[in-house]
């Protein structure tokens, strides 16, 4: 048995992290957002405060609108007459800001209702003459004492400044880089600031910069960063390939953690905008957003089934403790252009608030001030969901059912191994399943069963809010209905769609191939394949095998074969090395994992030329199914070495050796 084969149950079977689970408050329409970038806010008394596009006026101006707690009344609203940027501390302050042309940044105070301002400060020009402003990247963050931070781009660079709570500058610092975000620590001694491929931080005179090196650059634009009372930085963003990643740095300057983040983002076709926020509560845990049509993400609790947009919660030390999915929301691909929302802000009670672009898809709990805007095709609808900690939140026991190897959200196919989230799904400590050649992985485990259309299935990991089980091989037609039952207490069941082809391919890191070099050491970053070996990656979901096999038993001799046609390639239109119609690697070969549970299965290629790198050239399993081609999620292997680009190509196409 492969080694990376006996890493799978390691990977993907791990416990969950504690934390009160958060139920749905509330749900209701809320504002759309078109052009202009938006906020969201809370105070100390959980109002809510709401930075978008004014109605009937989605391309110049900003309103800010202050909600109740419950979501029902507009306590005010001013129309700013401008686009801005908006921060709120914790009395209710509300501050904003924007350029006046391309010369001058500006920030005011708004009065208590709403209604005027209380003071206004000019930056350039003032403390830096001469030097104009360009008004690129502006961004605001305040402390608990109503002092203001302010960092914006210049014509040579950027600046940060702080006002203190009267609107006096107590200082101006030019910097070499026009920063992206600032946010400061309650305290306001903590000043971190976003630039193109890091961060840096400000010493509290405002002198000092201390340049920080993420491992994941991050361009100055659609960013999101924020500051916990212990000083660590949290900053969320699209990286350099389009992916969005989550990154830790601590007060030191010390990377803790730098993830991607799967199923993020806006969708394909047309061009999107993306508008998505973070959010930390008192114990510096961080709140993001995402939406994940194509990836399931690892769900701790959910107050609905899954669907496209969610909530996770990531504690400072990188662990997932909690996803929700949010009935409703998700995102519209019209093709043409899409802004997607997925806003983020936490209140002093822990309560957590969200502004999510709407597919329509559910309706809302509660009649709020907003009306319900007419479902648009190219930019949907937007819902403001309020959710709190209760230990006994309404929640969805069974609530996705998706690919272990990829997460994929879709259909599932005879064979395939497959991934169950929820809660309240088996005992609080997990238990691993064992199989020999005599006898096979077993259908109940600690109590708990799973079954499709009554046919039991094969489990292989069992615990409270996840299972890892295998379809059984007889599963047929368009759906099946996925029930478990736990003791004598069955869960809800889910009618789940059911395909001849599901294709997943195991990643250690949701990017890299869980991956074997020829000599048999495990393929990554530091231990690359070299050029022209061999690599073996391990895949699920391929399709029917034959002969066929028991439920849950291992493959042994004579050894069966995948019966239906499999390619590697390579999909990616804008690199040169992976033109249309996509490099295809024929003469791979798939089979059967010996010994490996019948419904896994092993590929092996050559390291060509088009995979050379790491983290640039993605590919994808491809099976030729009876209905057409299904591919499975993009992975990257890295490989070392060089070869010119006149010769690689045509020689990758000759396959495995």
């Amino acid at each position: 048995m492969r080694c990376a084969w006996c890493l799978f149950l390691a990977l993907t079977a791990s416990g969950a992290a504690s934390q009160v689970p958060l139920g749905l408050d509330y749900s209701e329409w809320g504002p759309l957002s078109i052009g202009s970038r938006p906020a969201i806010a809370a105070d100390s008394s959980g109002a809510v405060y709401l930075l978008l596009n004014c109605p009937g006026n989605f391309q110049s101006s900003d309103c800010v609108t202050k909600l109740s707690a419950d979501g029902k009344t507009v306590l005010w609203q001013n129309s700013l007459g401008f686009a801005g940027q908006m921060a709120v501390d914790p009395d209710g302050g509300v501050y904003v800001a924007s350029a006046t042309g391309l010369a001058e940044v500006f920030v005011e105070k708004l009065t208590a209702d709403g209604s005027g301002v209380l003071w206004t400060m000019q930056l350039s020009g003032t403390h830096t003459p001469g030097l104009p402003n360009t008004g690129v990247g502006i961004s605001l963050a305040v402390d608990a004492t109503g002092r203001v931070f302010v960092a914006c781009g210049t014509a040579d660079g950027g600046e940060v400044a702080r006002l203190n709570a009267s609107g006096g500058i107590d200082f101006a610092l030019p910097v070499p880089i026009a920063p992206s975000a600032i946010a400061v620590d309650p305290t306001g001694t903590q000043v971190v600031v976003a630039v193109a491929g890091g961060l840096a931080r400000l010493a509290p005179d405002g002198i000092s910069w201390l340049d920080i090196s993420l491992p994941q650059p991050l361009p100055p634009v659609y960013v999101s960063l924020a500051v916990a009372a212990n000083g660590d930085a949290a900053v969320y963003g699209q990286g350099t390939d389009g992916s969005w990643v989550l990154q830790r740095v601590d007060a030191a300057g010390d990377v803790l953690f730098s993830t991607s983040v799967p199923g993020s983002g806006g969708p394909a076709g047309g061009t999107s905008v993306v508008w998505e926020e973070m959010g930390l509560d008192a114990a510096g845990n961080a709140y993001i957003t995402g939406f994940g049509g194509a990836t399931l993400r690892p769900v701790r609790n959910s107050v609905a089934p899954c669907g496209s947009g969610w909530l996770s919660a990531i504690a400072p030390d990188g662990t997932v403790l909690q996803t929700t999915y949010l009935p409703g929301a998700g995102i519209v691909a019209s093709g043409v252009s899409n802004y997607v929302t997925g806003l983020v802000a936490v209140s002093a009670s822990g309560a957590v608030i969200v502004l999510a672009s709407s597919d329509g898809s559910a309706a809302a709990t509660q009649a709020g001030p907003f009306p319900e805007y007419p479902f648009d095709s190219t930019y949907g609808a937007a819902e403001l969901f309020h959710l709190s900690p209760h230990s006994n939140a309404q929640l969805s026991p069974l609530a996705c059912v998706g690919n272990s190897a990829g997460y994929a959200i879709g259909a599932v196919a005879p064979g395939e191994l497959v991934t169950l989230f929820g809660s309240g799904l088996g005992p609080a400590q997990g238990v691993q399943t064992q199989a020999t050649p005599l006898a096979p992985y077993p259908a109940e485990a600690a109590g708990v069963e799973v079954t499709f259309d009554g046919t039991p299935a094969p489990l292989l990991w069992v615990q409270d809010s996840q299972i890892n089980a295998v379809v059984p091989w007889s599963v047929s037609g368009t759906s099946a209905q996925v029930c478990v039952t736990y003791g004598p207490a069955p869960t809800n069941c889910l009618n789940w769609p059911v395909a001849e082809a599901a294709p997943g391919v195991f990643t250690a890191d949701g990017v890299h191939a869980l991956a074997v070099n020829q000599d048999g050491t495990p393929n990554g970053p530091s231990n690359p394949a070299p050029l022209d070996s061999t690599v073996t990656i391990f895949a699920t979901g391929l399709g029917p095998i034959s002969p066929a096999p028991a439920d849950g038993s291992l493959i042994g001799t004579p050894a069966p074969a995948n019966t239906m046609s499999i390619q590697l390639q390579c999909t990616v239109a804008t690199i040169p090395t992976c033109p249309v119609p996509s490099i295809v690697y024929g003469g791979m070969k798939a089979v059967p994992v010996p010994l490996g549970v019948a419904g896994l299965s092993e590929i092996t290629f050559r390291a060509g030329y088009a995979v050379i790198g790491d983290g640039l050239i993605p590919l994808m399993v491809a099976v030729e199914t009876p209905s057409g081609t299904v591919l499975s999620n993009a992975f990257q292997i890295s490989v070392s070495g060089s070869q010119s680009a006149d010769v690689g190509i045509a020689s990758d196409l000759r396959g495995a050796k």
